[in-house]
């Protein structure tokens, strides 16, 4: 559970979400969330204002509200995230502009167990988002022991599209710290070794590095564990299926009136 928390920790500990209860100014608009209650069933709803006009709503087990710049130009974005509730599951978030003259939805984003994290890579005042996939949770280990993927979002002109070649240090770094949790001496009855091996070579793929994976891995790792070398030769093509379509494959676009925010996993984009 500990693997689990830490990167719950690093990919949402560093959003600066408005208080609950208090109106968010977001130019003309003001944006209010009112938390569920106590109640059986009960939902969150956060309601977009222009004046007294309601101009859309969204509801969940748990909403927050905050603006973040992930465009040139205006005002910033209008983030909503919904979290349905449990020990694991799930996030979703829901992005917003008003600089098209009324609020436009740029994405829904299923965010999964581990959610993702706004922070500006390139310094120039906008900001990415990091989003760590867990089409490897539970595979072959427990939840808390399943590795996660590092991707990233940005904003292309058009779209919030797939950045991650473009800062591909971040899925390496995370491969770097799967790297370093192998024990070739316990081999691959030890869960985390294969949950650090999975995550190594999913992260290096989606950094554009996968036949520098593949070669460090025979020439380091197996030689001294053959049991990882044929686990790794039994699960390779599921590994490498895990990375196919992240993250873009997670993102929507939809122009609603009403949003639901507790989206679950076969509700996925």
């Amino acid at each position: 559970m500990k693997r689990a928390l830490a990167i719950l920790t690093l990919l949402l500990g560093g959003a600066s979400a408005a208080n609950s209860t208090a109106p968010l100014a977001w130019g003309p608009y003001t944006v209010t969330v009112t938390p569920r209650t106590d109640a059986a069933n009960s939902t969150a709803r956060a309601v977009v204002r222009r004046g007294n006009d309601v101009v859309f709503t969204a509801t969940g087990w748990n909403i927050e509200a905050f603006l973040e710049p992930l465009r040139p130009g205006g005002l910033p974005e209008l983030v909503l995230t919904g979290f349905s509730g449990g020990a694991h599951c799930c996030s979703t978030y829901a992005i917003f502009t008003a600089d098209t003259g009324t609020p436009t939805n740029l994405a829904v984003i299923w965010g999964g167990n581990y959610g993702g994290r706004f922070v500006d890579l390139n310094g120039d005042g906008n900001r990415e988002m990091i989003l760590g996939i867990d089409s490897l949770a539970y595979y072959d280990y427990s939840y808390a022991g399943s590795p996660s993927l590092l991707t990233v979002l940005g904003w292309d002109g058009v779209r919030l599209a797939d950045r991650t070649r473009a800062y591909a240090y971040v899925p390496a770094q995370n491969a770097a710290r799967d790297l370093a949790r192998l024990n070739p001496k316990t081999g691959a009855d030890d869960e985390n070794n294969r949950s650090a091996l999975s995550g190594y070579f999913g992260n290096m793929i989606l950094a554009g590095r996968g036949p520098e994976a593949e070669q460090l891995l025979n020439t380091r790792v197996f030689p001294a564990a053959p049991s990882l070398r044929t686990w790794f030769t039994a699960h390779r093509s599921d590994l490498i299926n895990a990375t196919y379509a992240q993250p873009e494959g997670r993102v929507r676009v939809e122009q609603r009136k009403t949003y639901n925010l507790d989206l679950q996993e076969d509700e996925q984009p």
